[in-house]
């Protein structure tokens, strides 16, 4: 056997048309080196509601399952989104103070600073349209977005 492989499109028409020919689940399965188990799941999870199964709606359902695995960011979340937003541009709290109170008042929203400043760094609470070298949202940052100095820095300007 093969290492495990997702089943590509070729291999659910080869499925379709031994099935339709009423070859045996174990007949498909040698004929493609893959497990019975995967031949019969393939079959009872993309068939039709009538009993028949269409490689290209299993194909269409696989691609729609793998888009929605996985983790989701905590920012896409709309209203999440608009209040981290609305907190750290219009009210000026640090992200720190975000998190904590979001933290605080329910459980659902809880989100790190770590996120909120990934995402400013990221450019996700820039205005559209702002001109390249603009820094956006990393201004409204207490520190601006400034890096910090060693004791023995000697500054070489001017």
């Amino acid at each position: 056997m093969n290492p495990y492989t997702h089943l590509t499109m070729n291999e659910r028409e080869t499925i379709f048309l031994m099935y339709e020919q009423g070859e045996t689940i174990g007949h498909i399965s040698e004929t493609l080196d893959r497990s019975k188990s995967t031949i019969s799941r393939e079959l009872h999870r993309n068939s039709n509601k009538d009993g028949s199964y269409s490689p290209s709606t299993a194909h269409g359902e696989y691609k729609r399952r793998k888009q929605l695995c996985g983790r989701h960011r905590t920012l896409d979340k709309d209203a999440i989104f608009q209040l981290v937003k609305r907190l750290f541009l219009n009210e000026q709290w640090s992200p720190e103070q975000i998190s904590g109170r979001l933290n605080l008042e329910n459980a659902k929203n809880k989100i790190s600073y770590h996120t909120i400043y990934r995402a400013i760094y990221r450019g996700d609470f820039d205005e559209p349209g702002l001109s390249t070298g603009n820094r956006g949202a990393i201004r409204k940052l207490r520190h601006r977005g400034k890096t910090r100095h060693s004791k023995n820095h000697v500054e070489r300007r001017g």
